[in-house]
């Protein structure tokens, strides 16, 4: 399979290389100098901000129970950024070390769960 950089300019030069010492984290793959993801991969070099925050899934659109999932935002220069989506809390962790371990200038930012007086309103900044 063919690996694309979605950062021009940015590829690495050994991409399956780099890809075999990557670790699984549920449905991503990081490694100390990218984050692979459905048939493309981001340089941990090209990343300028990273932000997590809880959040709500709801796999049949907007109907029934959404599923509780942490959100991982990839800032790295684009118009939109990167969103990266993982069930549990420890593989959020997990992502957001190993992303900062490969690229220690990030600006990492959390987000905290609203508090149950405040429903409305986003959680705030921890």
């Amino acid at each position: 399979m063919a690996w694309t950089c979605i950062v021009e300019g940015k590829e690495l030069p050994d991409v399956r290389a780099d890809r075999k010492e990557a670790e699984s984290i549920e449905k991503y793959k990081v490694s100390k100098n990218a984050v692979y993801f459905e048939g493309q991969y981001l340089p941990l070099s090209a990343i300028t901000a990273l932000r997590t925050q809880p959040s709500l899934y709801y796999p049949q659109c907007c109907c029934g129970r959404g599923v509780p999932v942490v959100k991982l935002r990839l800032d790295y220069g684009a118009e939109k950024p990167l969103i990266l989506m993982v069930e549990r809390a420890k593989s959020a962790e997990r992502l957001r070390e190993t992303i900062c371990a490969g690229n220690p200038a990030i600006t990492v930012e959390e987000y905290a769960e609203p508090k149950a007086d405040q429903p409305d309103e986003p959680g705030g900044l921890v």
